[in-house]
């Protein structure tokens, strides 16, 4: 039996997010604040905390990157009714609309990647990314 060559998968999936940056680029976003968006776009609102434990990172990375996005505009605080200490983070409407480009963006570069594979490979590594998260 074969081994998977982590090695080469890590310097593919570097590869794969470099490419993905670049097709950011036009929404202003960057990987992990287009990933931020999309998991808020879907909760609707979270905090710090919700949205940590949803993209599993560290609570402190979330509130820098939610920190910067605030700055930005591009999410709007509210307060959190339950818990005075903490806030809800929501998609202010500039937000909507980068992360809608973003997406659009994200999608050409998908068939774009889709097109150079055949279907049940696609199908594979679907199913193989779906294990690892």
């Amino acid at each position: 039996m074969e081994n998977i060559d982590v090695v080469k998968l890590l310097k593919a999936a570097q590869n794969l997010e470099r490419n993905i940056s670049v097709s950011l680029m036009y929404s202003g976003l960057r990987v992990p604040q287009y990933r931020l968006l999309d998991a808020l776009a879907e909760m609707g609102q979270a905090t710090v905390t919700e949205m940590s434990e949803k993209l599993s990172v560290r609570r402190a990375t979330a509130s820098v990157l939610i920190n910067e996005l605030i700055q930005s505009g591009i999410v709007e605080v509210t307060e959190n009714n339950s818990d005075r200490r903490s806030f809800h983070i929501r998609l202010s409407r500039m937000g909507a609309g980068k992360l809608e480009a973003a997406r659009k963006d994200i999608a050409v570069f998908r068939e774009k990647l889709s097109q150079k594979y055949p279907p049940e490979m696609i199908k594979m590594l679907n199913e193989f990314a779906d294990r690892l998260t």
